[in-house]
């Protein structure tokens, strides 16, 4: 079963030669920055079964409304202008300079290595796979299956120009497949460049793994993604960690900051943000906005769904961090007035 090609590859060879010279890579696998502790215990594995056998209400909702962009609008989008598409988690299409980028773009059907399994709150995606416009970058946070999907990889890696993505990485991606010319990897603090659109690969306190023995085989990331009259910050999953005050010092402010706002539990803390460390975050990064992600698409915890931007709304009021919660498919626009309405709260 571990041999389907969704579980991807390990890194190994030279490959894996190059990566042994991260600081981050120890004892043969990477560490966060902060000693946290990744290790399962016998009773922390029981408290988790407890957990998992509590009933929680309103961990999906019955619908969600999902709105389509006009492609014609995305397709012929001037290059002066930076706009995203949320497609619900941690999945977005960003237009910036006249670039067509995604981030995370988790578009299949469940959210783990086989279809049965965390399927998504709707199968009703803002624009299909197929109908996507050319794509000049992909930029992936790490490899867990809510971020990195095999089954979307496969459908657009022939329209997608270059991927970007943390260390280690590239052997999912050669093993499905995908020219080595077009894979770039970046170690924390590393900075690429391609037409004008500056990326720096950045510290996020998580872990990575597809399968039963590749935990902590490839790095995890956060990444800044800079234009000519913009700047974004992109988190990919992270626990509350000192590391964002060194980002905010070292590349902000942010227009806007897409911030890590789900799937958290007291078990998992490290590694996964409460909503009120996502608005602190937000402040950490000297962003003028922020934008909770990493929800409202896939039940990964044991909160109910909407329970992420509720909690987050009160803190971020009182942090004086303004927020921007589009609905999924809604297409936005920066450096232009962004007001949302809180419409989870119509969805039962």
């Amino acid at each position: 079963m571990l041999h389907q090609p969704q579980f991807g590859q390990k890194p190994q060879g030279a490959h894996l030669d190059i990566i042994k010279t991260s600081p981050q890579y120890i004892d043969d696998i990477f560490e966060n920055s902060d000693a946290i502790d990744m290790e399962m215990s016998f009773s922390k594995i029981i408290k988790m079964i407890k957990v998992y056998m509590e009933e929680v209400q309103g961990m999906r909702p019955d619908s969600l409304p999902i709105l389509h962009p006009d492609l014609n609008v995305i397709e012929n989008a001037a290059d002066t202008i930076t706009a995203l598409t949320w497609f619900g988690h941690s999945a977005f299409l960003l237009e910036m300079d006249g670039k067509k980028i995604l981030l995370d773009p988790m578009l299949g059907p469940a959210a783990a290595p086989f279809s049965f399994q965390v399927n998504r709150f709707s199968n009703d995606l803002p624009i299909a796979i197929e109908d996507l416009p050319f794509i000049d970058a992909v930029i992936f946070s790490h490899d867990h299956y809510d971020h990195l999907d095999y089954h979307t990889v496969m459908l657009i890696k022939d329209k997608v120009s270059r991927f970007y993505v943390p260390l280690g990485l590239g052997s999912h991606h050669k093993y499905w497949g995908i020219a080595e010319d077009k894979i770039f990897e970046l170690d924390w603090w590393d900075e690429a460049s391609f037409e004008g659109i500056e990326l720096a690969c950045t510290p996020s306190q998580h872990f990575s793994g597809r399968g039963l023995n590749d935990r902590s085989s490839t790095l995890w990331s956060s990444w800044v993604i800079k234009g000519k009259r913009s700047k974004i910050f992109f988190s990919g999953d992270s626990g509350y960690f000192p590391g964002f005050k060194k980002i905010g010092e070292k590349y902000g402010p942010f227009d806007l900051a897409m911030v890590e706002c789900g799937q958290y539990n007291k078990l998992w803390h490290d590694i996964h943000m409460l909503p009120e460390e996502s608005a602190q975050a937000a402040v950490d990064l000297k962003a003028d906005m922020m934008m909770p992600i990493h929800w409202a698409m896939f039940e990964l915890s044991l909160h109910p769904w909407k329970e992420p931007v509720e909690r987050l709304t009160v803190k971020a009021k009182q942090l004086n961090m303004p927020i921007f919660t589009p609905k999924i498919g809604e297409r936005f626009t920066l450096n232009t007035p962004l007001t949302s309405k809180p419409w989870w709260e119509e969805v039962k």
